[in-house]
């Protein structure tokens, strides 16, 4: 059987055009898994600032008793610790919205319950949320309607 060039030429172009679509599959697989590990690698990093943002609190004794005179009696903090420990509560409330974004847990909820109830466990801790870190959590509705709940049953635990 002959072929004419013609008929050479068009089955050259979808030659072509099978293995541009070929790669063009193979880069967009590609893509995906590089923005996974993207992903992954933020998480991590997000999780691993925030433990270091802990550690630091912990391991620094004036900033450990201004977390506790916070937790247990917000109300006698002065001006400078009520500055201090905003500053130091809105990382950690940062790092929050970051990894609740990141849906490092899926759909199950029960690692976020166990940690925004210790979060919100004290009242200087729920002060906290009621006069600086609701405009936080409200960057995402999901994230504030959790939180909210939380915040919710622990106050009613309270009175």
């Amino acid at each position: 059987m002959d072929m004419s060039w013609d008929q050479i030429a068009t089955l050259a172009q979808l030659v072509t055009g099978a293995a541009t679509l070929a790669v063009a599959v193979f880069l967009w697989s590609q893509l995906k898994v590089q923005h996974r590990d993207s992903e992954r690698d933020f998480a991590f990093a997000n999780e691993t600032k925030q433990q270091d943002l802990f550690a630091s609190w912990y391991s620094d004794e004036s900033a450990c008793n201004l977390l506790w005179k916070a937790y247990n009696s917000y109300e006698s903090l002065s001006p400078e610790e009520v500055h201090r420990f905003r500053l130091m509560y809105q990382q950690m409330y940062l790092h929050q919205l970051n990894a609740w974004r990141l849906k490092r847990d899926g759909d199950d909820l029960r690692r976020w319950r166990l940690q925004w109830e210790r979060i919100l466990g004290s009242p200087g801790q729920r002060r906290y949320l009621e006069e600086f870190g609701r405009p936080i959590v409200e960057l995402d509705p999901g994230l504030n309607e959790f939180v909210e709940e939380i915040y919710q049953e622990l106050e009613s635990q309270a009175v």
